[in-house]
């Protein structure tokens, strides 16, 4: 082969290789069956919280924004599996099924189901603090693995966030007296307060002075037991007592006589002249 015949073959070889590259960048093939990656292209995403439709590929399960919320919300349901502060000497912890246990000590919220359930004192939402969105006020008993101490009332914002508590043994208008029981008769709603009434003991099994108070908000984003009167026990004291000075007797029975006791005028002729 004479080398003018060899230069016209390699023109045409070099024309043809042109031709074959040129083809694989338009369908994106390559010679091998593989495929060629272009700068603008980028690998494609399954929607977050979603699933590919590669059986074999990633897949990851979340619960709907729906559900999530809903767990959230203050509900009685809620209440039960909610987080709860340290009391009685118990650290904080979560509820389960409304109650919750620490070696000997236990910590239970009044609630429907629940032992002692008061029905008068149950959860209530009540906008405390007047930005428009309830919080959630329950009583909790606890003990440290004997007797129940006075109970903490407890208030929660949405998402089951403990705002405040306090105990019904420790209020400054005890001055100073120590109330080793201490439990919610009642309470109801009036306006952004949470007016209640409990019952504590200074001393004793059975709680038995009363009082009365209003959960309200404070400056400082917390919230208390304001307005506390009381302080006395049911039974009937002096001040109870009519005041003799005061009192009608224009419709008063007159009392009968004790035939036990003789009258003094038969005496007085039972007793001969003399004697």
């Amino acid at each position: 082969m004479n080398s003018k015949t060899t230069r016209r073959l390699t023109a045409v070889a070099a024309v043809l290789t042109v031709g074959v590259l040129a083809g694989c960048q338009d369908t994106g093939q390559v010679p091998g069956g593989g495929s060629a990656a272009t700068p603008t292209s980028s690998p494609s995403k399954a929607p977050s919280g979603g699933s590919t439709d590669d059986p074999d590929g990633p897949h990851t399960e979340t619960a709907p924004p729906g559900a999530v919320a809903s767990a959230r919300r203050l509900t009685l349901e809620g209440l039960k599996s909610a987080s709860h502060p340290a009391m009685c000497g118990n650290p904080a912890g979560q509820l389960k099924d409304g109650e919750a246990t620490y070696g000997r000590g236990s910590v239970t919220v009044n609630a429907p189901g629940s032992p002692d359930y008061n029905p008068q004192a149950a959860p209530t939402r009540v906008d405390l603090d007047g930005d428009g969105q309830d919080e959630l006020v329950a009583e909790f008993s606890c003990d440290a693995g004997g007797v129940t101490w006075p109970s903490v009332v407890v208030v929660y914002r949405e998402g089951w966030f403990v705002q405040d508590s306090f105990s019904l043994g420790q209020l400054p208008e005890y001055q100073g007296k120590t109330m080793t029981k201490g439990r919610i008769d009642s309470w109801y709603r009036e306006e952004n307060d949470l007016v209640m009434s409990w019952l504590t003991a200074e001393s004793g099994p059975v709680p038995n002075v009363q009082w009365t108070g209003r959960v309200m908000a404070t400056p400082e984003g917390g919230f208390r037991i304001a307005q506390v009167t009381g302080g006395e026990t049911p039974s009937a004291t002096e001040s109870d007592l009519p005041d003799p000075a005061h009192t009608d007797d224009s419709n008063r029975e007159p009392e009968p006589t004790d035939p036990a006791t003789p009258d003094e005028s038969e005496t007085a002729e039972a007793t001969p002249p003399g004697e």
